[in-house]
């Protein structure tokens, strides 16, 4: 069995523009319906990965709940999906911004660096933003602006809605300077959460 890479990009790129501890509640628990209900072998597949990579308690516990109920070559799927993207999200959550611009300089450096390369992908999208708005240096904040520019639609749009900024100022990989302060926990009252949570992921 080939593990549906693109739909874990997906939800892992759901799951990164929860910024709110309640909406995060909600993603578990759309995650664990998955896992837990009757979804078709595949999407649950996805779920199992997702829950792993992500691994808060509650989702781990999820995946290991499934793991005597799957094929053992879905399983061999979800591990060969999970290894490295597990490794970078735990790296990549413990970092602040001075690492995040250790990481920028760096990649600026050495393009080809590996490391820099996948971290940069996984680090809190706020702290990519603030640290391209704090730098004066123009390698950085281009190269923070490219990684800002190919982050996944959920994160963008999260983003952009925090910052109340156009939609298309991507296209200029986002070169306008608003006040750091302004990146909040998100939109009060939880207003942004997106129907993905209960269309994409339920069972």
């Amino acid at each position: 069995m080939l593990l549906d890479e693109a739909e874990l990009e997906r939800t892992l790129d759901l799951w990164a523009s929860m910024w709110l501890a309640e909406e995060r509640v909600q993603f578990e628990r759309a995650l664990e319906r998955v896992v837990d209900g009757e979804a078709a072998e595949p999407l649950k597949a996805v779920a199992v990965a997702a829950c792993r990579i992500i691994g808060t308690p509650r989702l781990i516990g999820a995946a290991e709940r499934s793991w005597w109920f799957m094929e053992e070559s879905t399983l061999a799927a979800i591990d060969a999906a999970v290894e490295t993207r597990e490794k970078i999200m735990r790296h990549a959550t413990r970092l602040d911004r001075a690492g995040v611009a250790f990481l920028l300089d760096k990649a600026v450096r050495d393009p080809s660096n590996p490391v820099a390369d996948k971290l940069l992908d996984r680090v809190d999208i706020r702290d990519l933003y603030a640290v391209m708005c704090q730098t004066f240096e123009d390698a950085p904040r281009v190269e923070a602006g490219r990684r800002l520019a190919r982050r996944g639609p959920h994160q963008r749009a999260r983003l952009l809605a925090a910052l109340d900024l156009p939609a298309d100022v991507f296209d200029e990989q986002l070169a306008i300077d608003v006040p750091v302060d302004d990146l909040g926990d998100g939109i009060e009252d939880g207003a942004w959460l997106p129907l993905e949570i209960e269309l994409g992921l339920s069972a």
